[in-house]
């Protein structure tokens, strides 16, 4: 029993963590597109010109760092956290599912050098 309470702690919680807060997140998108077509629909019947920069924002240029350093940060809290865990049970079996932070970590650390590459590329400081 302990087992598997163990395995819904682990797996299913952060997991149902993770689809709340998608859900909020596209949520907000969602209702933030719908409130930007209601001024738009309201402007052409007033005949008022939007700002363009109203609904084209230019993308972040950091868009690579910061996703490179949250999924690096993931992988290297899965890793001592599964560490972690293994010290206090003494199991290998936990331990040996901190190898599933690699993944994040090394995406992580790929979209850090496609950041610094672009930065190079583009003449600016890495």
């Amino acid at each position: 029993m302990e087992d598997i309470l163990a395995i819904v702690g682990v797996f299913f919680v952060p997991f149902a963590a993770l689809l709340l807060i998608l859900w909020f997140y596209f949520r907000h998108i969602r209702r933030r597109n719908e409130l930007k077509a209601e001024l738009y629909s309201k402007s052409l019947e007033k005949g008022v010109e939007l700002p363009k920069e109203l609904f084209g924002a230019a993308p972040s240029k950091n868009t690579w760092l910061i996703l490179g350093v949250t999924l690096a940060a993931l992988g290297l809290g899965l890793i001592l956290a599964f560490s972690l865990l293994a010290c206090i049970e003494g199991s290998v079996k936990v331990l040996g599912a901190g190898i599933f932070g690699l993944i994040p970590l090394m995406l992580g650390l790929g979209f850090l050098a496609i950041h610094i590459i672009s930065r190079r590329l583009q003449g600016g400081q890495s």
